[in-house]
């Protein structure tokens, strides 16, 4: 029973950094459209089932009605839980879906919403669709042939390993046991109280944790990409230091909001390296987002894994799926061979 999962977050894209830049907001009205668009591409390529988180909104429920008068194929169903209106709903989401054997989930949201849904959804293979802030993650695409590449995966028309790739993340341990993840970048801020979540003032950063330094980027990543670029499949991640004393590079830490940063140093970070946090109190802040208040010395590490959450590769799925003759149909009716 093929099944796809879509997890729209209604407050992506809409925290405090809109005061401090230039970040463009998409309306939940926007987002309905583009869950409309998902389905509708889920559809044409069906799958028997489509399970959709619930949100304060209704984006789930207002982009079914605006669809009552097409004639979907596949079965619409909404998951059942007590809706939090925080990051929990997505996280519990994730959960639901991995349990309920779900081949693929769609997400709409930032590099925050997919750092959430990556704590619970397990080896489910994942399309983030770029609706937030910081969207190193999370990709911009369109919705029609996010959900057609879905149900493809789904339907186990083409062979997983040539389109599904593992992503880094960087984790946080204490005593060696995991407390959370970040997909891009992990900030250690000399701050005491977590206060706005959405990390911008860089003059409170003191080390910065990179899976990816992208030139392209925009967000904390971007200044290692001003340093040394990595990349999203090279097999190490960057360690810096920011502070006076250093080179100053100039980087884009968030939408039209350019800025110059004192680096101390700058170095590769190795797969499974355990990087003891001696800075105290502090905040750990989680893909731009602060999360944990460190008030007093304890056993914390941060460590690079290659082992994080599983991406789903839109043109690779849909160029797959064309040499497979899938799009096809010959004079008796009958599609591409699948693998």
């Amino acid at each position: 029973m093929s099944k796809v999962g879509i997890i729209a977050n209604p407050a992506s894209g809409k925290d405090i950094r809109r005061l401090v830049s230039q970040a463009t907001t998409i309306s939940n009205t926007e987002k309905t459209d583009i869950v409309k668009r998902v389905i509708l591409g889920v559809d044409a390529v069906g799958v028997d089932e489509i399970l959709i988180m619930p949100d304060y909104y209704g984006l789930g429920v207002r982009a079914l009605d605006a669809l009552n008068h097409h004639s979907l194929s596949s079965k619409a169903d909404f998951l059942e839980f007590e809706i939090q209106g925080n990051q929990e709903d997505s996280i519990q989401a994730a959960h639901l879906m991995r349990e309920a054997g779900v081949d693929c989930i769609i997400t709409l949201g930032g590099d925050g919403t997919n750092r959430v849904v990556s704590k619970t959804c397990g080896t489910v293979p994942l399309i983030p669709i770029s609706t937030g802030t910081n969207n190193v993650f999370s990709v911009m695409t369109e919705g029609t042939t996010a959900g057609m590449a879905a149900a493809i995966v789904a339907g186990r028309i083409v062979d997983e390993k040539k389109i599904i790739h593992s992503a880094k993340k960087i984790t946080l341990l204490r005593k060696g046991e995991e407390v959370d993840i970040a997909l891009i970048d992990a900030a250690v801020v000399t701050e005491s109280f977590i206060g706005a979540r959405a990390l911008w003032d860089m003059e409170r950063v003191h080390w910065l944790f990179l899976t990816r330094a992208e030139p392209g980027s925009i967000g904390l990543s971007s200044i290692g990409g001003a340093l040394r670029p990595v990349g999203s499949e090279d097999p190490f991640g960057l360690l810096i230091e920011l502070g006076p004393g250093g080179a100053k590079v100039k980087a884009p830490i968030a939408p039209g909001l350019i800025v110059d940063v004192e680096v101390r140093s700058c170095r590769l970070l190795k797969p499974k390296e355990k990087v003891p946090l001696s800075l105290f109190p502090s905040i750990i802040a989680l893909d731009g987002e602060r999360e944990l208040e460190v008030n007093a010395p304890e056993p914390l590490e941060l460590v690079l894994s290659l082992e994080g959450p599983r991406v789903v590769s839109i043109p690779g799925v849909l160029r797959e799926a064309s040499e497979r003759g899938f799009f096809r149909t010959d004079e008796n009716g009958r599609r591409g061979r699948r693998s």
